[in-house]
């Protein structure tokens, strides 16, 4: 299967609290999007849960200059993860996302 993968970077442009902290792209293979029609075909969920994985990443140019980014792949969970992300409350990245929905 190919990966869906992208890149966020910090938003260096942002001048007001409620602009992004990262900027970036997303490139998702027809393989993940499949998946993810599937999964709503089922059952037609209001949302579809899916899992994230990031990398810290560096580009050094030729001019010394060196670029920092995070790469990002979005997946459809695998059949032995917990559909409902329930971690700790000091590692829930989710909890504060209600307000963009």
């Amino acid at each position: 299967m190919n990966r869906s993968l992208g890149g966020l970077r910090v938003n260096k442009s942002k001048n007001d609290n409620k602009q992004p902290d990262y900027l970036g792209r997303m490139i998702l293979t027809k393989d993940t999007l499949g998946e993810i029609v599937e999964l709503y075909n089922k059952s037609k969920p209001e949302k579809i849960e899916l899992g994230l994985a990031g990398w810290n990443n560096q580009k050094k140019h030729k001019t010394g200059w060196t670029d920092s980014y995070l790469t990002v792949e979005i997946r459809t969970l695998r059949k032995n993860e917990t559909a409902i992300y329930k971690p700790t409350d000091e590692e829930n990245p989710i909890h504060n996302l209600e307000k963009f929905f």
